[in-house]
């Protein structure tokens, strides 16, 4: 009997806070930089490495990942059975920033959309977005440590991603 008493409680609370999984896709598309050529571009994944990829950008909306929310996990939809999750790996170098990832699995968590805004945990470090014209002759995207004063470098800017979703 305890344990029936119990298993209805456990129900009952499993029902009362579901997971909350955003089936709505929309693309992440960058605003407000700093330079106008980082305007305008869309979030895709670069092929690193079996799993790895990084976030890079483009202005050609048909190359963009098609992302969705689940919980507060950022994935993408890149057309495997598995997810795609997006990573903001934590500062392990004392950087004022570091390269946004999408890999094989779940990524990281604290990724949700504020007035339009894609964004990352500032309880985590985040500080805002950095894209750069970097190594993989594509602009690519990072995140700007909080805990740090960075030294941008003129190859980069500030800017902010907004999220376009997919009718």
């Amino acid at each position: 009997m305890k344990f029936l008493a119990s298993l209805a409680v456990l129900t009952t609370a499993v029902m009362a806070n579901p997971v909350t999984r955003d089936t709505n896709q929309f693309h992440l598309k960058t605003a407000g930089a700093t330079n106008a050529l980082h305007n305008d571009l869309y979030v895709y994944a670069y092929h690193t490495g079996a799993g790895l990829n990084d976030a890079v950008l483009d202005k050609d909306d048909t190359n963009a990942a098609p992302f969705y929310l689940n919980g507060t996990s950022a994935l993408a939809t890149l057309g495997t059975e598995f997810p795609w999750g997006m990573s903001a790996n934590g500062d392990t170098n004392y950087a004022s920033w570091e390269p946004i990832e999408i890999n094989a699995g779940e990524g990281s968590s604290g990724f949700s959309i504020d007035n339009g805004n894609f964004v990352w945990s500032e309880a985590d470090g985040f500080g805002g977005w950095l894209v750069c014209d970097w190594s993989h002759n594509a602009p690519q995207l990072f995140y700007l440590n909080r805990y740090y004063q960075p030294t941008i470098p003129s190859s980069c800017s500030t800017a902010q991603l907004n999220a376009i979703y997919i009718n």
